[in-house]
C-alpha cells in the first residue's frame, strides 16, 4: 500500500529534507529499524518531495494528488533505481549493470535515488559490487539502504554509510494503526492493541485475513496450512511472516499461565527454525504439518 501521509516519522521526514535543502544530504544512507515502523514509506514521501514539490504538502506530510504518489517499487521515476533484496534475488550482474548506468549522466541532470530495500539480505559478492559502486565519485548519485533488521548485515557496508535508526514505542504504533485503518477505512481482524506488530505488518496480515479467508482465531495448525500453500502459490513472503507470528502469539499466550517458560520459548523457538528452514531449502511444508501437529 503507498500510504499518502506519513505518520510516527514526521520530525525524521523534516530533517532529511532539511539535509537536501542545504546539499547535505549523505551520499550513502542507512535507515535502520524493524519491518513496517515506516522506512519505506518516508523514503517514498521524500522522493516525492524532491522529484513533484508541488504535489507535496510540508504542512500536515502528505502528498496532495494520490496519482502522483512516487511508485518507487514500479521504477515509474527514470531517476529512482528500486531493489527489493528479499523478494527478487539480486545477482552481481545487476550490480554491475548498475554501475555502468551511474557513471552516465542522469535523465535531465537531475540527482538520481538507488534504494536498496531489505538490503541486509545481499550476499556478500554482491555488496563488494555495491562498495565499489559506491565508491565512484558524483555529484547527483545517492544510495538509500532499507535495514529492516532481519538477519546480520555486512559490517563493510554499515561503516560506507551514515546510519539513521528507527524507533516506535507501543503507543505510536496503535496510533498509527488506527489512523491508517480509519484513512483508509480498513476493518481490523486483529487486536490491535495486543498485536505488537509494527504498522506496516499490522495492514500486510490484516489484509491477510481479509482478502484469503483466514480466521485469526481458528485452529493453529490449519492456519499454518493454509499460510503455506499461499505462500507457495502467490510467492509471497508475507505469507511465510504471518505463520510465524501466529507461532509466536501462540507460544506467548501459552507462557502467561505456565510455569514452564523456558520450555515453551524452546518450543516456539524450535517450530520458527523449522519454517525457515523448510522454506530456504524448498522443502515440502506438508512433512512440517505433520510433524508440527505432533509437535504443538
Amino acid at each position: 500500500m503507498l500510504v499518502k501521509k506519513l505518520y510516527g516519522l514526521e520530525k525524521h521526514l523534516s530533517n532529511l529534507i532539511e539535509l537536501f535543502d542545504n546539499n547535505n544530504l549523505p551520499k550513502v544512507l542507512m535507515l535502520t529499524g524493524k519491518k513496517g515502523q515506516g522506512k519505506f514509506t518516508l523514503v517514498n514521501h521524500l522522493m516525492s518531495y524532491i522529484f513533484d514539490k508541488k504535489n507535496y504538502s510540508l504542512k500536515d506530510n502528505s502528498i496532495l494528488n494520490e496519482n502522483k504518489l512516487q511508485n518507487i517499487k514500479e521504477n515509474s521515476n527514470v531517476n529512482i533505481v528500486y531493489f527489493n533484496c528479499i523478494k527478487k534475488n539480486v545477482k552481481i550482474e545487476e550490480i554491475r549493470i548498475l554501475k555502468s548506468t551511474l557513471q552516465k549522466s542522469s535523465i535531465n541532470n537531475l540527482n538520481r535515488f538507488v534504494i536498496f530495500d531489505d538490503v541486509e539480505y545481499l550476499n556478500e559478492n554482491c555488496v563488494n559490487a555495491l562498495l565499489k559502486t559506491i565508491e565512484e565519485p558524483s555529484m547527483t548519485n545517492y544510495f538509500i539502504l532499507i535495514n529492516n533488521q532481519r538477519q546480520i548485515i555486512l559490517e563493510t557496508l554499515k561503516s560506507r554509510s551514515i546510519e539513521f535508526t528507527y524507533f516506535l514505542s507501543n503507543s505510536v504504533k496503535i496510533d498509527i494503526i488506527k489512523k491508517l485503518l480509519l484513512d483508509y477505512e480498513i476493518e481490523d481482524k486483529i487486536d490491535i492493541k495486543n498485536s505488537k506488530l509494527t504498522p506496516g505488518n499490522y495492514l500486510r496480515y490484516n489484509k491477510i485475513l481479509l482478502n484469503d479467508k483466514i480466521n485469526i482465531n481458528d485452529d493453529l495448525v490449519l492456519n499454518l496450512k493454509k499460510l503455506f500453500k499461499l505462500n507457495k502459490l502467490k510467492k509471497d513472503a508475507d505469507y511465510l511472516n504471518f505463520a510465524i507470528y501466529l507461532v509466536d502469539q501462540y507460544y506467548f499466550n501459552l507462557t502467561k499461565n505456565s510455569s514452564k517458560i523456558d520450555n515453551i520459548n524452546n518450543k516456539r523457538i524450535n517450530i520458527i527454525r523449522k519454517i525457515h528452514d523448510a522454506s530456504k531449502l524448498n522443502l515440502n511444508h506438508t512433512n512440517l504439518l505433520v510433524e508440527l501437529e505432533n509437535y504443538i
